[in-house]
């Protein structure tokens, strides 16, 4: 409804009266009245919604720095896994390295053994029967205990009348290399 008085009533009960070009709409005090206790409702809604947002959030955050954290031990975890993965491939490499070097060692250790006992048997003339199944370590100390008592080795024997190609030891000495070389070259070319 518009009346020619400057105001407009409008069906809710308010009144739009236009001032200085702008229409302005009053309404009625109950009306107010209620719409500040709706407001208020909302007010003391939006206060609690925000403090339980507030409760949220921080909730949110403590357990944002608790995934970040399980991550970062994660990630650790994943880095000592993988030295882990890297010493246990070294320590198979120095197993094997390891195994390969034992068993260089103990054939060393054998022929070394070998070579003892046969320089205890025919040096010493020990019976190789007795010594047979000594270790490297006990024919090592029974090498020790014999040069400790003064036990001698026995010289080789080498018998004169064996001497290069059938020559006695005596007929060799004192001719020069060059008689030698010629008594070998004719030698060979009589076995031929």
């Amino acid at each position: 409804m518009n009346d020619n008085q400057g105001f407009e009533a409008n069906q809710d009960g308010s009144i739009t009266i236009e001032l200085d070009g702008k229409k302005v709409k009053f309404v009625k005090e109950s009306d107010l009245g209620a719409v500040k206790a709706a407001l208020k409702e909302k007010d003391s809604e939006v206060i609690k919604l925000q403090t339980d947002l507030a409760g949220v959030n921080t909730k949110y955050d403590t357990e944002h720095q608790d995934l970040l954290k399980e991550r970062a031990s994660k990630s650790e975890l994943e880095k000592v896994a993988g030295e882990s993965t890297t010493l246990k491939q070294q320590v198979e490499d120095l197993t094997k390295n390891l195994a390969g070097v034992k068993e260089a060692s103990g054939g060393f250790e054998s022929k070394l053994a070998e070579r003892l006992r046969s320089r205890l048997t025919q040096g010493f003339k020990i019976d190789s029967e007795k010594i047979k199944d000594k270790s490297l370590t006990e024919l090592e100390s029974m090498e020790q205990t014999l040069a400790l008592t003064g036990y001698q080795e026995t010289p080789a024997n080498y018998d004169s009348k064996s001497g290069v190609g059938g020559y006695d030891s005596n007929e060799l000495q004192g001719k020069s290399p060059l008689t030698l070389a010629a008594m070998g070259y004719a030698e060979s070319k009589v076995k031929k």
